[in-house]
């Protein structure tokens, strides 16, 4: 995964690169993503999407498979699976609505909540390695424009469902 940086010689314009390529911008922000999740998973155990479906009910727990399916954008059913894996391993467990009788409401074990330091800690030690060597300034400057990224990107879907047909 390696790529070409910018080149940028005090006394001249910066070269023509394709790392300033909207593409390039793409590749770097999946590989990420790519690599903190891959890492993560074989460290814990856990696949993305039941790691995900943790942090969710770490969040708000107790959650209906209806709400955890729009919470991470992802099918009804898909949930159902998730959810009936983490329960194989002790880790959620469903309990009956307190309303709706239909609905079940997945809650987080005790077994997780005394085990979730694990996790914590491998967040703790992937990021620590991955912001090596990056200055503090660059960190935060770097999270500033993520932020920003994520408003404006945010923003661009709301217009687009506001956009779309019923």
């Amino acid at each position: 995964m390696s790529r070409a940086r910018i080149d940028i010689a005090p006394d001249r314009e910066p070269s023509v690169d394709p790392s300033l390529s909207p593409q390039y911008f793409l590749d770097v922000i999946q590989d990420l993503g790519t690599l903190l999740a891959a890492i993560y998973d074989r460290r814990t155990g856990l696949t993305r999407n039941q790691t995900r479906m943790v942090i969710e009910l770490l969040r708000s727990d107790g959650q209906t498979q209806t709400e955890l399916a729009n919470a991470l954008s992802i099918h009804k059913v898909s949930v159902g699976i998730y959810v009936a894996e983490l329960e194989a391993m002790g880790l959620v467990e469903r309990r009956t609505h307190p309303t709706d009788g239909r609905a079940k409401c997945i809650f987080l074990t005790p077994l997780l909540h005394a085990n979730k330091h694990v996790g914590e800690n491998h967040y703790a030690a992937i990021h620590g390695t991955a912001i090596e060597g990056v200055a503090r300034k660059d960190y935060l400057t770097m999270l500033n424009c993520l932020e920003r990224m994520r408003d404006n990107l945010s923003k661009l879907d709301a217009r687009d469902r506001k956009d779309q047909p019923a």
